[in-house]
């Protein structure tokens, strides 16, 4: 039927397949998706451009620029072996919906979420503003998440093969996590575990909504059986990492993230604990040194838990996001908790979106409230990487994330401390070859300074002091 439809409409056919072919040259890509695909999203609401490009990626409509492996880009972090060091910060891809669209564009890594425990809307709209002529981003969402089941559905599809848990249920897994944390029953006893065929009504809901008619069906999806083939044969080697946060109305932070630890960790290479988004009431008082020795303690015996219960490299790392807009001392209190062996902490992602507001600012969207993103944050987040690299004297790898627009910015950081490096507000004003451009550059600018791998850059622009990193131990 398929076939006798192809012929009577060979026409149509051929017309989809050559647009096809040649959209897929990355060099014709680049230049529609800067001329024109960028341009036409300025028209459109934020949060809607946003929705429209995380659509694209899931569909697989950029080039796949995962087979451009610079030699010199290999790096190894917390035991973690990747392809380069550049990025996908969270929050692009919050519900797991695009993970191999988004490992396709030749990202050495990408971090999906924030994912909350049960499916929460969010802060009210608007609350995603572009800053055109500042490169910068505000944004108040306030971990909008489908919750924990959908994510797990989105990650089980993604995978040839589900992950065997020693648990069956996700009741099981919410027990197991409550006693980890040896913890009474928690605020989250209510958990929308849907009836099998509610699930299903609603699976086939979506399926329905993100259908093309058959006519495109029949043109696009025969070209990309070649990409899907190819996916096939050659496994991604583009790492994921999972980024936990808290619903808002939650009685037990610690528990959330346990909880998420415990039914997302088996699926990734690193879990993120998200301590510090301005956008989340009370959140980011978690990086108080009394409430944050509690949490790391809990969560780290997550971690291992999920690790020997694991299959293969799941879970490798305990990573920590904290916010930039940190007082000395109080960074100087989370890091002495990072370095003690006790925490398993085993990296920090340095650093969340800012609630400072920089005098540079032009746009008339400046005023409005949430983190601040993009260019304009690139010194600060810097410089605090440069601070966290010295304090710890370089034992603790950090993922440098702030204002990353281009090959200088992320070697800038790498140079400052930071041993990998994500981007989000860099790929809404650059486009998705900017990855291809950024790794080639960027492999230029190693082999200019004489370097055989990006990891001898790291940290070399901010020496270390002769003193060694203070730990409570030591002021006792």
């Amino acid at each position: 039927m398929v076939f006798r439809y192809i012929l009577r409409n060979k026409q149509k056919f051929a017309v989809v397949a050559s647009v096809y072919v040649i959209v897929r040259d990355p060099t014709c890509f680049d230049y529609l998706e800067r001329n024109v695909f960028l341009p036409t999203t300025r028209f459109l609401p934020t949060e809607i451009a946003h929705k429209c490009a995380l659509w694209s990626i899931r569909l697989r409509l950029p080039p796949n620029n995962e087979h451009i492996k610079p030699p010199n880009l290999k790096t190894s972090v917390f035991g973690i072996n990747f392809d380069n060091p550049i990025g996908l910060a969270a929050g692009f891809d919050k519900d797991c919906e695009a993970i191999r669209g988004c490992q396709r564009l030749g990202f050495g890594f990408i971090e999906v979420g924030s994912v909350t425990p049960k499916p929460q809307e969010g802060n009210p709209k608007p609350r995603l503003f572009r800053l055109d002529e500042d490169n910068a981003v505000i944004n108040r969402f306030g971990f909008p998440s489908k919750g924990i089941d959908y994510a797990e559905r989105r990650l089980t599809s993604w995978m040839s093969i589900r992950i065997e848990h020693n648990f069956t249920s996700a009741q099981e897994a919410e027990k197991m996590s409550q006693e980890l944390l040896e913890l009474e029953k928690p605020a989250h006893d209510s958990i929308d575990y849907r009836h099998p065929r509610k699930i299903a009504l609603h699976e086939e809901k979506e399926k329905a909504d993100s259908a093309f008619s058959f006519q495109l069906n029949v043109g696009y999806y025969g070209m990309k059986l070649l990409d899907y083939l190819v996916d096939l044969t050659q496994p991604s080697s583009c790492k994921l990492g999972i980024n936990m946060g808290i619903n808002k109305t939650t009685k037990s932070p610690v528990n959330d993230y346990a909880l998420g630890i415990t039914r997302l960790g088996p699926y990734s290479d690193y879990v993120v604990i998200n301590v510090s988004s301005p956008n989340t009431p009370g959140l980011r008082d978690l990086q108080r040194k009394n409430k944050l020795e509690k949490l790391l303690l809990h969560v780290s015996r997550c971690v291992s838990r999920v690790q020997k219960q694991g299959q293969g490299d799941a879970c490798k790392a305990l990573l920590l996001k904290i916010s930039p807009d940190l007082s000395d001392e109080h960074l100087q209190d989370i890091l002495e908790l990072v370095v003690d062996p006790k925490y398993r902490v085993d990296g920090l992602i340095v650093s969340n979106t800012t609630m400072s507001r920089p005098e540079t600012l032009n746009n008339a969207h400046k005023v409005e409230t949430g983190g601040l993103s993009g260019l304009p944050v690139r010194e600060k987040s810097t410089e605090m990487i440069r601070k966290v690299y010295r304090i710890t004297r370089g034992t603790v790898p950090i993922v440098g994330v702030g204002g990353i627009s281009t090959a200088e910015d992320a070697y800038e950081k790498i140079k400052a401390g930071a041993s990998l490096v994500q981007l989000y507000t860099g790929l809404v004003y650059n486009g998705t070859g900017s990855i291809r451009r950024m790794k080639e550059k960027l492999s230029e600018l190693v082999e200019l300074d004489g370097f055989s791998s990006v990891s001898q850059a790291v940290g070399i622009e901010t020496p270390l002091p002769a003193a060694a990193v203070i730990t409570e131990s030591d002021e006792h």
